[in-house]
């Protein structure tokens, strides 16, 4: 990727003022917390080609194909009250939805993390974040995105999708890249000012693809089926389980197909 690319197409008054480029490494997001100790700035953009142990929710390995996708990790320094902490996750998919939407392709969200087209993957989110005392002090946000793949680079297990095999077109992954800094930037700002999600939630749960569907639940080696309902102004899960709406934070979730 070439960063002139991607500052170029940058909107933003903060974000992506300074990118840190690897041709490859093992994790994009331990190479941000590796900055962060060692006085990075808020804004600061840490991407590469290729990735080599990403990581994914729960532990699990994230699969990127170098040179096609986007692998990338946002250092900000929010300042705000830590329970906001699961809305960046949030926030970030709602970017991501806005970018590719300008683009001409439409991606809904399945919560708490993914980026999902018709039904597949195309990528996900891992925020990681730092607390001191009750304030959320670092976030990191990284992304995987399935780019320029064509369908014989990602396993058909994964039932994963990608922008080309979406749109049977190639694109700028410095595009799509600035594109999305350009929402977060001011969906950022607006939570840290406003301290309540409002328009945010607004905005999740209309790009959320499972909003009222009967979905699989797995939490702590437990599975539950429910209805999701929804999100509160944590950006938990709400579910109804036998009538009643439980909250949930974390989890894996899985649509169940009528």
């Amino acid at each position: 990727m070439f960063i002139n690319l991607i500052q170029t197409n940058l909107t933003t008054s903060v974000l992506g003022k300074i990118i840190e480029h690897y041709t490859w490494t093992e994790s994009t997001n331990e190479d941000a917390w590796d900055l962060i100790g060692d006085g990075a700035t808020e804004g600061t953009i840490v991407i590469a080609d290729k990735q080599t142990a990403g990581k994914g929710r729960g532990g699990r390995k994230w699969i990127s194909v170098p040179g096609k996708s986007i692998t990338a990790s946002l250092i900000i320094k929010p300042g705000i009250d830590s329970r906001l902490s699961g809305w960046f996750p949030l926030l970030t998919g709602v970017a991501i939805v806005k970018a590719f939407a300008e683009l001409g392709l439409d991606v809904n969200l399945k919560w708490p993390n993914d980026i999902m087209v018709n039904n597949k993957k195309l990528g996900g989110i891992l925020c990681e974040s730092r607390v001191q005392g009750k304030v959320l002090e670092w976030v990191v946000m990284g992304m995987g995105l399935n780019i320029n793949e064509q369908e014989n680079e990602l396993p058909p297990e994964l039932q994963a999708t990608s922008f080309f095999m979406e749109k049977s077109s190639s694109i700028q992954r410095e595009l799509v890249l600035a594109k999305i800094m350009n929402y977060i930037e001011p969906l950022h700002v607006e939570l840290t000012e406003n301290k309540y999600p409002s328009r945010l939630m607004d905005l999740w749960t209309e790009y959320c693809n499972h909003v009222n569907k009967k979905v699989k639940f797995e939490v702590e080696n437990e599975t539950q089926t429910g209805e999701f309902m929804g999100i509160d102004t944590d950006g938990a899960a709400i579910i109804k389980i036998n009538g009643n709406e439980k909250i949930f934070t974390s989890g894996d979730m899985h649509i169940i197909k009528s």
